[in-house]
């Protein structure tokens, strides 16, 4: 057993409840990269099947891991990307998805192949590198910015949501790690990221607030503070993914 999955053994009672129906179960994210901080990280898991899931199939996904989020340490912060292994090549191809308590259909996005073909942690099956397409630096920046130029750019436009720690905190972690994988060419954890936010002009007091959060700890603020945290954070993300998106289009046409 990958020693990895001793932080978060609700991937093995996943393994077990689907046994027989998965050709192969993976992790990716922060389980894989040795980042992952129980009760805060998302776990990031992908499962190979033999075909689409049926409507059976799906009903029992569901009855699974609501169970898991009942019973499971960890079963709420589990999510899955189901991906028959016939339909593995396009990035834009939605699959059945588990998250954020429901199965909706969404896409394995490119960062997250990147993730799987870079260091995963193998639950049962073959490498993911026998059934996803290979992807060099110039594909793996590509990722990044499809996910700023999609998601992120439409995020920005909704202002209400930029009130919660959870947008601030991840909007600056995947522009920090976006910034690494486009002028870099290569993906980095989120620790790293955190130590990036400061070079690319995150005020050293918001940085300690999103450090803050990520070990446990509570950050109050008035609603004031939250107000102009707000404003700043969504104005400054707002220029940075603007000079990330063109700094992609000039390095891929070099």
């Amino acid at each position: 057993m990958d020693t990895r999955l001793a932080a978060a053994p609700v991937v093995l009672d996943l393994a077990r409840a689907l046994d027989g129906v998965l050709v192969g179960l993976y992790v990716g994210g922060s389980l894989a990269t040795g980042d992952y901080h129980p009760g805060i990280s998302d776990i990031d898991a992908v499962a190979l099947l033999d075909r689409s899931p049926t409507l059976a199939t799906r009903a029992m996904l569901i009855e699974t891991h609501g169970r898991l989020v009942r019973d499971a340490e960890g079963g709420s912060a589990l999510h899955c990307v189901y991906v028959p292994d016939d339909d593995t090549v396009d990035p834009a191809h939605k699959h059945w998805t588990w998250a954020f308590g429901e199965l909706y259909r969404r896409p394995l996005s490119g960062i997250a192949r990147a993730e799987l073909l870079a260091d995963p942690v193998v639950v049962v099956g073959p490498p993911p590198s026998d059934w996803l397409p290979p992807m060099d630096v110039v594909d793996i920046a590509e990722a990044a910015r499809a996910e700023l130029a999609g998601y992120w750019t439409q995020a920005l436009r909704k202002q209400a949501i930029w009130l919660q720690d959870l947008y601030v905190d991840l909007g600056l972690m995947v522009l920090a790690r976006a910034d690494a994988t486009i002028r870099e060419g290569r993906l980095i954890t989120k620790a790293e990221a955190l130590g990036r936010m400061a070079t690319l002009g995150v005020p050293a007091s918001l940085v300690a607030e999103v450090a803050q959060r990520r070990n446990g700890e509570q950050v109050d603020l008035d609603d004031g503070q939250r107000q102009r945290r707000a404003a700043y954070v969504r104005q400054f993300l707002t220029g940075e993914v603007a000079r990330l998106l063109t700094a992609s289009v000039r390095s891929a046409s070099e």
